[in-house]
């Protein structure tokens, strides 16, 4: 009996065995898949890892190209506000020039209405002292006329002799 549980124990033991070389096959197989597998991921890793670095050298490129851009854009705000402030000082200062020219054209043009209303009334003066004048000179020339009439009828009948009368 002893020989049988030694001869069943064996036999178990080939069979495991048999079973543990096949299982070590199939799991070496396995292995054999997962290295081929595993060089193809570092190959592709190795690539997206390259890929990344391209792409951090450009990003790297283009952050400083756009902290340039944020630089240039910064100075273009300062000139601007600068320009803006000079724009609104020239826009006071010529709010001011305005508001001179205006009062000093209102002043001038009130002098000026006074002027034309004093050289108004000193031509409605001269024009009544003018036609006052003509009336007084029509006037006058009437009564040279009517005197030179009386005077050249004075002067015919003198120059006529009387004519004689007839007595009755």
């Amino acid at each position: 009996m002893k020989e049988l549980i030694k001869t069943i124990v064996l036999v178990l033991l080939v069979v495991v065995a048999v079973y543990f070389t096949f299982v070590v096959n199939k799991v070496n197989d396995r292995m054999d898949q997962l290295n081929i597998a595993d060089s193809l991921h570092v190959l592709n890793i190795e690539r997206f890892d390259h890929t990344v670095h391209d792409l951090e050298l450009r990003f790297q490129g283009r952050g400083k190209h756009i902290q340039q851009f944020q630089a240039r854009q910064d100075d273009f705000d300062n000139r601007l506000d600068a320009t803006v402030r000079r724009f609104d000082v020239k826009v006071d200062s010529l709010g001011l020039l305005i508001r001179e020219l205006r009062t000093n054209t209102e002043a001038e043009m009130a002098l000026l209405k006074r002027d034309l209303d004093g050289v108004t009334e000193r031509l409605s003066q001269f024009q009544r002292q003018t036609n006052r004048t003509l009336t007084d000179l029509q006037t006058a020339a009437s009564r040279i006329n009517r005197e030179l009439s009386d005077l050249e009828k004075r002067v015919k009948v003198l120059e006529t002799p009387p004519k004689e009368t007839k007595k009755r």
